[in-house]
């Protein structure tokens, strides 16, 4: 039976382009840094809609992709056609990757990283991204620390207007249960007063203490591993860092 994600579904894919249409400034010449310097071939898996994905794409550069939601996959194609690019995209899930290429950098931007929350599939998708790399290449992704969790059990909420006139409301509730972080989400369209379409979603994210991360991406086999205050390759992390980069190499 093929897996299926229960998250990141029709309305959770509106909003993530409605409130982040382009990629951070900082982040993304962080990212395009990397990618000049790996002059070859790149990956971003869980790339979503292509927010760092097709720009580079349109700068020139040799960058693959894949998502593990149909609604993402779709939208990144949608986005590609009015760019009139044409990515090398497929869906599936990081623990499942099993392509002839070999990257020379291999790079998760967002935290997307730690939505991956089975040890079991951790592991595997770890052993993958290893698999991929070319020898000396680099895998690059972000890690949200205990600073980035939001406040337990106070409900927020954010209201998203489409160019069409509709609105999505988004109320989301987090919760911290031992190294998991959950955000319940609740997403409702409204078109002319009434709330015509529900989605809720549970959206976990695994919140790492920087020293057990480092055991498994050792254990795995990189060389030369890197934390990094995001974004700046210049400067190491610290306990105040709502994210740290990690740079490890093959």
């Amino acid at each position: 039976m093929d897996k299926a994600l229960e998250t990141y579904l029709s309305l959770c894919t509106e909003v993530y382009d409605l409130s982040k249409p382009n990629p951070p400034e900082d982040a993304y010449a962080f990212y395009r840094d990397y990618t000049i310097k790996a002059n070859g071939p790149i990956l971003e898996p869980m790339c979503g809609t292509g927010r760092f994905l097709l720009p580079l794409l349109a700068e020139g550069f040799d960058v693959h992709g894949f998502d593990a939601s149909d609604h993402m996959i779709k939208a990144l194609h949608a986005k590609a056609k009015t760019k009139n690019l044409e990515p090398t995209i497929w869906k599936g899930f990081v623990e499942d990757l099993k392509r002839p290429e070999k990257y020379n950098l291999i790079f998760i931007p967002t935290g997307s990283f730690c939505l991956i929350i089975n040890p079991v599939q951790v592991e595997k998708s770890l052993k993958a991204i290893y698999d991929h790399l070319a020898d000396g290449g680099i895998f690059l992704f972000e890690a949200e620390t205990l600073q980035a969790v939001p406040q337990a059990g106070i409900w927020q909420g954010s209201v998203w207007p489409k160019p069409n006139g509709q609105k999505i409301i988004l109320s989301q509730l987090a919760m911290m249960q031992d190294d998991i972080c959950t955000s319940f989400c609740k997403y409702e369209m409204m078109e002319a007063g009434k709330i015509i379409h529900t989605e809720i979603e549970e959206l976990r994210v695994k919140i790492y203490e920087q020293d057990q991360l480092m055991e498994m991406l050792k254990s795995t086999g990189f060389k030369h591993i890197r934390t990094l205050k995001a974004f700046d390759q210049s400067s190491g992390s610290t306990k105040q860092d709502e994210s740290i980069v990690y740079e490890c190499r093959k």
